[in-house]
């Protein structure tokens, strides 16, 4: 077998035909001298079809992001971070997750724009 690069293992599929994927963030932040603030959170989600490698790490990303997001936006508003510092992070996400998906449609040789499409009814 030829070695190996990220692009083999972004394609690796394991043949299932349900998941469930699931995301975490936490981040620990000072608040004052010997008092810290924990943000945690997590979330789950349930595919109920086949998914490739490359989807299955797009999707995580995004469950993390999202998290992510929702934690610094709190951290912002008690005053913990600055406006510069939560529009940097924001942008590091959204920088992050384009990379993904344009590695993602290009392993996948079709535009994964499915997943950022709204679903809820």
């Amino acid at each position: 077998m030829a070695k190996l690069n990220m692009d083999d293992v972004m394609k690796a599929s394991f043949g299932e035909v349900s998941e469930s994927i699931r995301a975490t963030f936490k981040k620990t932040i000072n608040i004052k001298q010997y008092e810290t603030e924990v943000y945690e959170s997590s979330s789950t989600l349930e595919v109920e079809r086949p998914v490739s490698g490359i989807e299955r790490m797009l999707i995580t990303s995004i469950l993390q992001a999202q998290l992510e997001y929702a934690a610094y936006i709190q951290m912002y508003n008690k005053g913990y971070i600055n406006q510069s510092e939560f529009t940097l992070r924001k942008q590091a996400l959204e920088d992050d997750i384009s990379q993904l998906t344009e590695k993602a449609t290009s392993i996948l040789g079709k535009p994964v724009d499915y997943l950022f499409e709204q679903k809820v009814e």
